[in-house]
């Protein structure tokens, strides 16, 4: 990658349009902007129900240029909750329709995507004579389409695969036919072929994608999460005044795992109580949820009796929840079991701060992460009600390697690696 040269960047959810998947390339925009590279960012303009992403305010930064597309993909199919008898009526029609319209995943939402967005990116390329372009998924069609259009201009293309995709269950491909998988795998075959370089946080994502295709093995490159300190703040020493202050913040995913999950929580809640009476009103859980509502989880919170105990807010502008964190006792997590195996970049931000983890879930790639280097705890789910309380009541003490580097995983020297190690 050249000084100065201009970037494009397809990411289908980008700030202001809320989610996640978003966060990891508004980062490195901003830092590649601030290297002095034009940034041009193609992305779903998404409905105004679904903006007020917390990364917004990076939006300013300049250098960045945003050019949203039509979403194109019915909205009621990925909003949560849906609201009244048109929504649940329009959800069931949409799945109905789209499965007769579209081969393999009709769930990624980039599926009516493929003809604007290779107009809009051919224009900005030729424009602004762009030769970086880079695409991130999931949605993973878009990967896809990024190698058709290197077929047609003189780029350099990098696919970024955040998560698994077709050897995965996530984004609905655990409900595929042997037809629509065998054509998921199809396109990312296209992918594997047509890209300069392919690029994923996660160590296992990195390794698979070498051992089932070994004639692109050179290709594929590790390009971590990058901590902003920016956005975090210093880490804070512990209060150690008698109270223990727990914290969640970010989404609670992973559909029927969530909602025992939850319920386990609440359990844990109900035997700290009976266990420890005068430990237990100096216990908070504090949650920041994002992505959708939570009204029936503060239901089930007020039904068992807990609303002063775990309490509910409106998710905050990153400076405003890492200061929070910050002044935490402990980080709750919740990790589903297809994601066991990959270590999101909120880990790293939460080891930064220097608070423990509380990692609930099945053993893989993150809790050991987590027990070997000494950043906390993991624990099934099938446990938590039982363990859990334990470190509540301040039978068991949580602790964190201060030590621990993260030196490397920081926003500008993982730019610097990506610009000149990673990036054609």
């Amino acid at each position: 990658m050249q000084p100065g040269a201009p970037i494009l960047i397809a990411s289908y959810t980008f700030p202001p349009y809320r989610g996640i998947g978003g966060r990891r390339w508004m980062k490195f925009a901003k830092a590649l902007a601030g290297r002095g590279h034009p940034v041009h960012v193609l992305h779903s303009e998404g409905p105004d129900e679904l903006k007020g992403s917390l990364w917004t305010e990076d939006l300013a930064t300049p250098g960045i240029h945003v050019h949203p597309l039509p979403q194109r993909y019915p909205t009621v199919l990925f909003k949560r909750p849906l609201k009244g008898i048109g929504e649940k009526i329009a959800y069931r029609l949409w799945g109905r329709v789209l499965p007769l319209l579209v081969r393999g995943n009709w769930l990624d939402k980039t599926i009516f995507w493929r003809r604007p967005f290779l107009s809009a990116a051919g224009e900005l390329i030729e424009r602004h004579g762009i030769r970086d372009v880079i695409i991130t998924g999931a949605p993973f069609r878009l990967l896809a389409y990024g190698a058709e259009l290197k077929q047609r201009h003189a780029i350099q293309l990098t696919c970024d695969l955040r998560d698994p995709w077709t050897w995965h269950d996530g984004y609905g491909a655990g409900t595929l036919s042997v037809a629509r998988k065998r054509y998921e795998v199809e396109l990312e075959s296209a992918m594997m072929a047509g890209s300069d370089r392919i690029t994923s946080p996660h160590p296992s994502v990195v390794e698979h994608l070498k051992l089932r295709y070994p004639e692109h093995a050179g290709k594929v490159r590790s390009l971590p999460h990058a901590i902003d300190p920016d956005e975090l703040g210093p880490p804070l020493p512990a209060r150690n005044d008698g109270h223990f202050r727990m914290i969640y913040a970010g989404s609670l995913y992973g559909a029927q795992e969530a909602e025992r999950y939850f319920e386990e929580l609440l359990k844990a809640f109900a035997m700290l109580c009976d266990s420890a009476p005068e430990r237990f009103p100096k216990v908070t859980l504090d949650l920041y949820i994002t992505g959708h509502g939570v009204a029936q989880y503060k239901e089930r919170v007020a039904a068992a009796g807990l609303s002063e105990r775990i309490r509910f807010h409106a998710p905050l502008p990153p400076k405003e929840v890492f200061r929070r964190i910050a002044a935490a006792d402990a980080v709750l997590t919740f990790i589903p079991s297809f994601n066991k195996d990959l270590l999101g970049t909120k880990f790293n931000e939460t080891f930064f701060l220097r608070r423990p983890v509380i990692h609930v879930g099945e053993p893989g790639m993150v809790s050991t992460h987590i027990l070997e280097h000494r950043l906390g705890i993991s624990i099934p789910v099938a446990q938590l009600a039982e363990v859990l309380p334990r470190y509540l009541s301040g039978a068991e003490q949580l602790s964190v390697d201060s030590s621990y580097d993260l030196s490397e995983h920081l926003l500008a020297r993982i730019t610097e690696h990506a610009v000149y190690e990673v990036f054609p």
